[in-house]
């Protein structure tokens, strides 16, 4: 074989090799392509879950605020009862210190004075009983 066929074989195989190289890639493209597709599909599938899933993202939204303004009304609850709780206290100890102040049995200046606590008591009760003191003992009778 002269050079002329060497040429004609080098050219021959260069041919096939490129030939090759473009089968090679043609399949490869196919290949990516039908994968794009199934992944295409894919997201289709998804995509009709969209939807429903932003339902009940909405429908979460709202409970979780309903729950919110409950518990807003229920600390308002709480905070009134409180209020009516100390207002009623007040009311209870302002008419036990009136009633401590009108009773000459009850010792109002002592420094260990408590509204409605007979410990500062200090004479018979008008039924001749005795009244006891803090310290357990019983007031004298006169």
């Amino acid at each position: 074989m002269g050079t002329t066929g060497w040429i004609i074989a080098v050219v021959v195989v260069l041919v096939a090799v490129a030939l090759a190289a473009w089968l090679v890639t043609q399949q490869r493209k196919k290949k990516q392509h039908q994968h794009a597709e199934h992944l295409r599909e894919e997201a289709h599938a998804h995509a009709s879950e969209i939807p429903e899933a932003q339902v009940r993202a909405q429908e979460s939204a709202a409970q979780a605020e309903r729950a919110r303004i409950e518990a807003e009304r229920a600390q308002q609850q709480a905070r009134e009862a409180e209020v009516a709780a100390t207002q009623q206290q007040a009311v209870t100890e302002d008419k036990l210190r009136t009633a401590d102040a009108v009773d000459p049995r009850v010792d109002t200046s002592s420094t260990d004075y408590t509204p409605g606590d007979d410990t500062g008591a200090s004479t018979d009760l008008a039924d001749g009983s005795a009244r006891h003191r803090a310290d357990g003992g019983e007031t004298p009778r006169s």
